[in-house]
């Protein structure tokens, strides 16, 4: 009651000037009407008064025109019947209904201080003149703000969560080659040459012109269990250019010399199996086996395949019990045999481990044969002379597969007089073929014409009763070629 007492007194003495000023005086303003507040429970037990507590701390806030109450929310209640001091709820009702409304109709005149949330309502009950019943009373405390206490404690006792340490890229295997020497001093001397850009391109471009042949070569080696880097070997040969020849007359991507390829391929004015990948494969792959079978060991056999099994069986013979790289490190050997195997190693090493050296476009152009199966195909038996450009008009096959499919062929057409297996792609009907080109009026025989000074097409064509068009078609050249004596030109001969 005293404290209600000092504060209307207060609270008169400023409101006297106002009245002088010709506002009307506090008794006379009408009452702002509220809402009843409920009846304060007598604090029987710590549990009331933990609901009262926890009520003002959540924000259980009286309506706009009780705000004046926050006040008194604090206030020690003197009426107790033990005459303790006990600490009132956070609604009070320690002043009578007049103070109250007084209190009401004064507070009313200010700005209503705002809501404090949860976190901000002891702080405020503490400035308005109360006490924190948190500190007075710990056993109202709830349990989830001790526990809230303990996770704050561990959470600024725990360590800071290290970042996760970005993953570094394991780099690739090395895949070891089936035949020995790629760290020999001259293989390395062509492995750091062949990783240049240059070189690059070119090992790509091979890579990209043997898929139509490597999956084959590829089965047979298996199938005669030589090592599977002799696939490369074309690429050291002819960069597996089919139509390769070199300087010395060596021809086909396996490059076959003419005094080595029989009994292995032959060749005539017609064809020549030398230009065959799949013929050609075939005796490669007998003679490397038939090399292999004599000197026992692999470096000598790929070598003997560059210098002759002859020529090296002699160098070995003064060099018994030396292996390959003696005889190269000590020029026993011609100089491109010597060069042979390194580089072939030097490019095997490479494709096979090209991405441990982190050449990613060479491991593409590997990949291009993955999953590729051997091609199969069909075969039409001739005897007579049908060019490409007739068998694709007849068969609706392209006449560029034709030829790729047949690269032996050299006039353009089968050959006359000689039984030819003409290679089809799969699912042709050889058969039916055959009798649309016998039907079709097809020379059955041929001469071979040897071109003489002052020769033209036109002269020949008219020797022959032949149109220049029929020449030139036998012979894939053109009608504005130039003839150069001795060349060979074929004649068709029709019954």
């Amino acid at each position: 009651m005293k404290m209600a007492y000092i504060f209307l007194t207060g609270l008169l003495f400023f409101l006297a000037p106002l009245s002088a000023q010709g506002l009307p005086p506090f008794t006379d303003l009408e009452p702002i009407e509220h809402a009843e507040l409920p009846p304060v429970a007598a604090a029987s037990d710590d549990r009331q008064e933990q609901q009262a507590v926890l009520s003002v701390a959540a924000g259980s806030l009286p309506p706009e025109g009780n705000a004046g109450t926050l006040a008194a929310a604090d206030t020690v209640n003197e009426s107790a019947p033990d005459g303790s001091a006990e600490e009132a709820p956070a609604i009070a009702s320690a002043v009578d209904e007049s103070e109250s409304e007084e209190a009401i109709a004064t507070t009313d005149e200010a700005e209503t201080p705002p809501v404090p949330n949860e976190t901000e309502a002891a702080p405020v009950l503490a400035e308005a003149g109360g006490t924190n019943e948190s500190e007075t009373h710990p056993e109202l405390v709830s349990d989830s703000d001790e526990a809230g206490e303990a996770d704050a404690a561990e959470l600024a006792d725990a360590p800071e969560p290290e970042e996760p340490e970005a993953e570094i890229p394991q780099k690739p295997e090395y895949r070891e080659l089936e035949i020995a020497g790629a760290d020999h001093e001259l293989t390395v001397k062509y492995r750091e040459l062949y990783m240049a850009p240059r070189y690059q391109k070119i090992i790509i471009q091979a890579l990209e012109r043997s898929v139509p042949y490597r999956p084959y070569i590829r089965e047979k080696l298996k199938e005669n269990g030589l090592p599977l880097l002799l696939q490369y070997l074309p690429i050291v040969e002819s960069h597996y250019t089919v139509g390769a020849v070199s300087y010395a007359g060596a021809t086909g991507i396996w490059q076959f010399m003419t005094n080595s390829m029989a009994p292995l391929l032959s060749r005539n004015t017609w064809y020549d199996e030398r230009r065959d990948p799949w013929k050609s494969t075939d005796a490669a792959i007998l003679k490397l086996s038939a090399n292999y079978t004599q000197f026992k060991d692999w470096a000598v056999a790929i070598a003997a395949y560059n210098c002759g099994a002859g020529a090296m069986a002699r160098v070995l013979r003064q060099n018994q019990g030396k292996d390959f790289w003696y005889l190269a490190e000590h020029e026993l050997l011609k100089s491109q045999s010597v060069q042979y195997v390194p580089k072939l190693l030097a490019i095997a090493d490479l494709i096979e481990n090209a991405e441990y050296y982190g050449l990613t476009e060479l491991a593409e152009a590997d990949r291009l044969i993955e999953e590729v199966e051997p091609e199969q195909f069909a075969y039409l038996s001739t005897t007579g002379m049908y060019s490409f450009r007739q068998i694709a008009e007849l068969s609706g096959i392209e006449e560029a597969v034709l030829r790729l499919l047949n690269p032996a062929l050299l006039r353009g057409c089968t050959p006359a007089r000689i039984e030819y297996r003409l290679r089809l792609p799969a699912g042709s009907e050889p058969e039916e073929l055959l009798q649309k080109l016998k039907a079709s009026g097809t020379p059955s025989d041929a001469i071979v014409y040897t071109v003489s000074k002052g020769d033209t097409l036109w002269g020949i064509s008219r020797k022959y009763k032949l149109t220049v068009a029929d020449l030139c078609l036998v012979n894939d050249i053109k009608e504005n070629n130039i003839l150069r004596i001795n060349q060979k030109l074929i004649i068709p001969v029709f019954d």
